[in-house]
């Protein structure tokens, strides 16, 4: 063998194996990757699916009523033409200061789609008032209907439930499991005495029917008892509804009669 060819059968040699040294080195970078990626890309596709992205947009009665997140501009304009909307409902009370508020009138008076205000607040039980006012808006509304309050999730989901349960009647607990749910973002509510998220005021609202309705049907209820029972509520659950208003602390529901 010339100096040459021992020459080049070194750098062959160390050529194999530097690429051998470096093939696990690149195995457990790659693993290192999957590894850490993984959890990033199901958190992902965990928020897409209960509506963070794409403004939680769904379906309460096909051809008639929807709910979603706050949508503003082209993504609003979009829907309202698309579902032929004709009454909008904005859970989250007149706000005319906000740019939201100002973009969203104008973009239903530009198509002559009714605009209804309710206030409600994610973290604090309905006012009766408002509720009334939510009932007439779905009493006198033209149809298709679009509500909406911030996120798509709570307000949402509780008028997603009135809706099914006092217009399609559906079943109280089939309405709740198809509208309040964590698929569409409610992650609130409570277990034993143990109140989770900040938006378990939403579930409360059920359990003083489920406690109190003395046999009324839920709208009879709204209209006549629950009133008295909003009012003898710990304050912090019954402050207006506030998009900004701190979140209550976990309070017990106090119950009805009592002071």
């Amino acid at each position: 063998m010339t100096a040459e060819n021992a020459f080049e059968a070194i750098q062959e040699e160390n050529q194999t194996t530097a690429s051998a040294s470096r093939a696990p080195v690149s195995r457990r970078v790659r693993r290192v990757l999957v590894v850490g990626l993984l959890p990033v890309v199901l958190l992902l596709l965990f928020l897409q699916y209960i509506g963070v992205f794409g403004g939680n947009v769904r379906t309460v009665v096909p051809g008639r009523v929807y709910r979603s997140a706050q949508l503003t501009g082209t993504h609003l304009e979009t829907l309202l033409d698309t579902r032929g909307i004709r009454t909008v409902i904005n859970l989250r009370g007149a706000s005319p200061d906000a740019m939201w508020y100002r973009s969203e009138q104008a973009s239903c008076r530009a198509r002559g789609i009714t605009h209804i205000d309710v206030a409600l607040s994610a973290v604090r039980l309905p006012p009766p008032e408002e509720l009334r006012k939510l009932l007439h808006a779905f009493d006198t509304a033209t149809y298709p209907v679009l509500f909406h309050c911030r996120g798509g999730a709570d307000r949402s989901g509780l008028t997603g439930a009135l809706y099914l349960h006092i217009y399609e009647r559906v079943p109280l607990e089939q309405a709740l499991t198809s509208q309040l749910t964590w698929r569409y973002g409610h992650l609130s509510g409570r277990i034993g005495g143990f109140a989770y998220g900040q938006a378990y005021a939403m579930d409360d609202f059920f359990a003083l029917y489920r406690r109190y309705n003395a046999g009324l049907p839920l709208r009879e209820w709204i209209l006549t008892r629950y009133p008295a029972i909003y009012a003898q509520q710990p304050a912090a659950l019954r402050s207006p509804g506030d998009d900004e208003a701190p979140r209550p602390s976990s309070r017990q529901l106090a119950p009805a009669g009592a002071r």
